[in-house]
């Protein structure tokens, strides 16, 4: 699911910075989103996050403070929660007048912020994230969601709709 999401999210802003490419118009922010929703797909597709994930948890065995993360992972996934906070106002009060570019950065910022989350695999969190709900987990439905959400904001901008 996620690998479909995130490639759908990069079709999408691919073809909002083509189709404002032929009207004439300025590329806006659909470069840079498209290539963080490659980033965000290949990062599926190939397990960045764990492997980022475990060469943390390797150098934390390493120096014996691994039985230590639950209070640093604690601390930065509330800095990261202020963090994708502050982007989405920052993002609506400059880009507001733009609702399709707002809603498909702040999917896009979501998608990152989710990819942050799940890579500081904080045990209370992971329990959250990789529950099932119905046939699929929950990050999964999260990585649609957040997908829908930067298609539906390039489709805003692209169409007026």
């Amino acid at each position: 699911m996620g690998l479909a999401s995130y490639a759908a999210g990069f079709m999408a802003c691919l073809a909002g910075w083509g189709m404002r490419r032929r009207r004439g118009m300025a590329n806006g922010p659909f470069p840079a989103l498209a290539a963080v929703q490659l980033a965000l797909a290949l990062d599926v597709a190939f397990d960045w996050r764990w492997k980022l994930h475990n060469f943390w948890m390797g150098q934390a065995m390493g120096l014996g403070v691994y039985g230590e993360r639950r209070s640093p992972q604690l601390l930065a996934l509330v800095a990261l929660g202020g963090l994708v906070a502050f982007a989405f106002v920052w993002i609506w009060r400059e880009f507001g007048w733009r609702r399709g570019v707002a809603l498909a950065m702040t999917g896009t910022a979501l998608g990152a912020g989710l990819w942050c989350c799940e890579m500081l695999s904080y045990h209370y969190m992971d329990l959250v994230l990789y529950r099932m709900v119905g046939p699929a987990m929950l990050v999964a439905l999260l990585w649609v969601g957040v997908a829908l959400t930067t298609c539906a904001g390039v489709w805003l901008d692209v169409f007026g709709g």
